[in-house]
């Protein structure tokens, strides 16, 4: 890739990135500019030279959970609401994948890197200008304002998920000191401000990952990795047996009920929803639409006796849009970059840490929240592909270093 596509590409997966994560969403911008992101993508695969695009990587798994959103036009219950959310997001989505496709694995994460700190900026000036980014107006099970900084975010549970991700990804690939350490800074106060407790836990999940990760890929002998392993996993189903034990003594802490501020019932409705349409589910962004609300959205909110915006649990969120079918090949998707990432560790070990600190930060926000559709496929998909070109050794040096050697 030259330096015109590079920056094409690269612009594609700023525009992406902040588009899809939702950093404006609250300005309600037209759907449409989820086009936006593709068109640089496009000119810059028009500048790449045939033997970069021949080299694309092709994973089943992606062109499933990229496909499905799309075939669910078909069968979606509200297919306006498809629509509008197909044409919103896809457009980005496969600009990012295609972006991994052909970018070195530094101009991605540089790109990447530009677009958490735009988002942090963004969202600090809304917190500072606009008084309303600072709590949440309509209310949820009690129907009043909370407190929750979210700027921009149309949640503060948007916008933590975010930050956990971010958390990771500046720790291992920002190599300027004073960005690093601004960016974890604001991150930190911003995660605090959220008041998200799902998010919190997620970050602090990813750090955790992230650190305990660094440490086994450094450990030079055989014997002392096996020993952290095993006393690390010994360690882990200590801590779990501690939470499931005292479960209602944690909620508390975080100012919950054991219901987790109504999300168990939410779960109920969710499921006897998806046992009459378990296959395929009711279509991309149909159920829980506030524009004319189907029946079977009325149905969910009438039992849990508020306005739900999702399922509040990833697997659930995802199952009832493109069915277990989609929720099969999520996980195979998920699973295989997992998979992928830990045998990278020696050979790839930044690709790999930065992947697998993610998805544990991602997996433990799942648990509460709709983290595994929409935008968040657009990043799985993006580790794949990476982790796909490192598998065939791809990545390929940029211009940059071509002409570093020619000078």
């Amino acid at each position: 890739m030259g330096p015109l596509g590079t920056l094409a590409s690269q612009g594609a997966v700023v525009l992406g990135v902040l588009w899809v994560f939702g950093v404006s969403s609250e300005l309600l911008l037209p759907p449409s500019v989820g086009l936006l992101a593709l068109f640089p993508m496009l000119g810059a695969l028009m500048l790449a030279p045939r033997t970069v695009l021949m080299q694309l990587p092709v994973s089943f798994s992606i062109l499933g959970i990229v496909g499905l959103p799309v075939a669910s036009l078909i069968w979606s219950i509200d297919t306006n609401a498809t629509f509008i959310n197909v044409r919103s997001f896809i457009p980005s989505i496969v600009a990012i994948i295609l972006a991994a496709g052909v970018l070195t694995l530094r101009d991605f994460t540089v790109a990447l890197l530009w677009s958490i700190r735009i988002a942090i900026v963004v969202t600090i000036i809304a917190l500072v200008l606009v008084p309303s980014t600072r709590y949440h107006v309509i209310g949820g099970v009690n129907d009043a304002p909370y407190p929750g900084w979210h700027g921009f975010f149309n949640h503060k549970n948007n916008m933590a998920p975010f930050l956990a991700m971010a958390l990771p990804t500046v720790l291992v690939f920002d190599r300027n000191p004073l960005f690093k350490w601004g960016s974890l800074t604001l991150i930190g106060g911003l995660l605090v401000g959220s008041t998200s407790a799902t998010g919190v836990s997620g970050a602090v999940f990813g750090l955790i990952a992230w650190y305990w990760l660094r440490t086994f890929q450094r450990q030079q002998d055989d014997r002392d990795s096996t020993l952290l392993f095993m006393a690390s996993l010994v360690g882990s189903l200590a801590v779990i047996g501690g939470a499931v034990a005292s479960f209602a003594t944690i909620t508390s802490a975080y100012g919950k009920d054991t219901s987790l501020s109504g999300r168990t019932d939410i779960w109920e409705a969710s499921i006897e929803a998806l046992s009459h349409r378990p296959l395929f589910g009711y279509g991309f962004g149909s159920l829980f639409w506030r524009v004319d609300v189907s029946p079977e959205t009325a149905d969910i909110w009438r039992h849990v006796r508020f306005e739900a915006s999702h399922a509040h649990n990833g697997a659930l969120d995802l199952a009832l849009q493109i069915g277990l079918v989609g929720l099969f090949v999520f996980t195979a998707l998920w699973l295989s970059t997992a998979r992928s990432a830990w045998s990278k560790l020696d050979i790839s070990p930044d690709l790999a840490i930065w992947v697998l600190a993610v998805l544990a930060g991602n997996f433990v926000i799942g648990l509460t929240e709709d983290v595994f559709f929409g935008g968040w496929i657009a990043l799985f998909a993006a580790m794949k592909v990476l982790l796909m070109r490192r598998e065939s050794s791809l990545l390929l040096p940029s211009w940059r270093d071509g002409i570093a050697k020619w000078t």
